[in-house]
């Protein structure tokens, strides 16, 4: 097997613990040591799978997508039926997934750093493919009920977004229980796709 084929199986192996470690230390206090403790592995193995912290980082970013279409195909969302099964499926995924792992705030700490233009492009690429993606879920839902898409996707869709930020900011400072937290996602969500929870 070529180098470059076990490097790239190597990265996709130590990407969500390198990932998990910017989620919980943040970009400057998570040193190149401590991930690789983190990864088990010594710190020479991260340099050769990647350039230097901030390609990891990058890579970390990246990594939040992927994770997110992961979890979609692994809980068979295209598999549902009809379009309010569908609908129901992703907003419950999506409301239990609020604040997983910690994860979304590697996009907070990105956000204090996008004075770096390689994270800003990171960070843009992140909600574009995000955006596109929900934006797609929106013309299946609507097409699927007979309804018309209209310019107004790309609107509903940044807003459903927007309301996944805040939740997770609502995570993070504990400002409502889980329950509550899942209630209110769903029943906005719903709100913003023009159907009652």
């Amino acid at each position: 097997m070529p180098r470059q084929h076990k490097d790239e199986e190597r990265r996709s192996e130590l990407l969500p613990l390198v990932a998990e470690a910017f989620g919980d230390l943040g970009y400057r206090r998570a040193t190149t040591a401590e991930i690789a403790s983190r990864c088990d592995v010594q710190e020479n193995i991260l340099y050769r799978l990647w350039s230097d912290k901030k390609a990891m980082f990058i890579a970390s970013i990246d990594y939040l997508f992927v994770r997110r279409m992961e979890k979609w195909q692994s809980h068979n969302v295209a598999g549902e039926k009809t379009n309010s099964q569908r609908a129901s499926r992703l907003i419950q995924l999506t409301s239990e997934d609020l604040g997983e792992a910690g994860l979304y705030r590697i996009i907070f700490t990105a956000l204090s750093e996008t004075d770096d233009p390689d994270v800003k492009r990171a960070l843009q690429r992140l909600y574009k493919r995000y955006h596109e993606r929900v934006k797609a879920e929106l013309r299946t839902y609507y097409k699927r009920q007979d309804k018309l898409a209209s310019n107004e996707d790309a609107a509903t869709a940044w807003a459903l977004i927007g309301l996944v930020a805040f939740m997770n900011i609502v995570v993070d400072l504990d400002l409502m229980s889980g329950r509550k937290r899942r209630e209110l996602f769903t029943e906005i969500s719903f709100r913003l796709l023009g159907d009652p929870p």
